[in-house]
């Protein structure tokens, strides 16, 4: 499996892009910014991009996308409940004080559960609200990866004062989704270093906090 991580944009999300070595098929997940520096980094890999993923539709995770979409002719995907978001987008960045440009739509959706083939890769969707509507995590598991977008980072957890945001639904979706993983997952999340479910089980003061310990 290829991963590359790029921290990129001024809110420092994590970008990924994602392949199947032997096939040099590949995706990007949450291109929020940068998107010649993206464009860089998958050609540096050699992986033909067959997909745009999305987890969630915050600004800080789309910025990028459009640009994209014309570099590769290909489709976008994310869960349905994250399209309505994703259609605000000029006004999530006008209450940040930002401009955006071209909004992206998306060619399809991704239900729970649903796995999404990469090559050989196989990527799992597990639907993890709380953070932001129709929030998505990706486990990989032959590989021992889930990709968390902003529900859980490293010695933290999503924020959930933006629209659609809550911290019961986010603590549930943590507790039932990500910590029933095994503890050595490797947790790749929209910001912040990666760490591993274990690490978050017995670390992160928000879960303790949260009272699911």
């Amino acid at each position: 499996m290829i991963l590359e991580m790029l921290t990129v944009g001024p809110f420092q999300e994590n970008c990924y892009v994602i392949g199947d070595e032997e096939s040099g098929v590949g995706v990007i997940v949450d291109p929020g910014d940068e998107a010649a520096r993206i464009s860089l980094a998958v050609e540096q890999t050699g992986l033909e991009i067959g997909r745009i993923l999305l987890t969630h539709a915050h600004v800080d995770h789309i910025g990028a996308v459009a640009a994209l979409v014309d570099e590769y002719a290909c489709p976008v995907l994310a869960h349905r409940e994250a399209e309505l978001m994703l259609q605000q987008a000029p006004t999530q960045a006008m209450m940040m004080g930002m401009r955006f440009g071209r909004v992206p739509s998306l060619d399809g959706y991704i239900e729970d559960e649903e796995v999404v083939a990469v090559g050989g890769l196989r990527l799992r969707a597990l639907f993890t609200p709380g953070h932001a509507p129709g929030h998505l995590a990706l486990h990989v598991e032959d590989e021992e990866i889930v990709l968390s977008g902003d529900a859980l980072f490293a010695g933290s957890v999503g924020r959930v004062d933006l629209p659609g945001g809550s911290m019961e639904v986010l603590m549930r979706s943590i507790e039932e989704r990500l910590l029933a993983l095994p503890d050595e997952t490797r947790v790749y999340s929209g910001h912040g270093p990666p760490t591993t479910i274990g690490e978050e089980r017995e670390h992160n003061p928000f879960l303790k906090e949260g009272g699911l310990f």
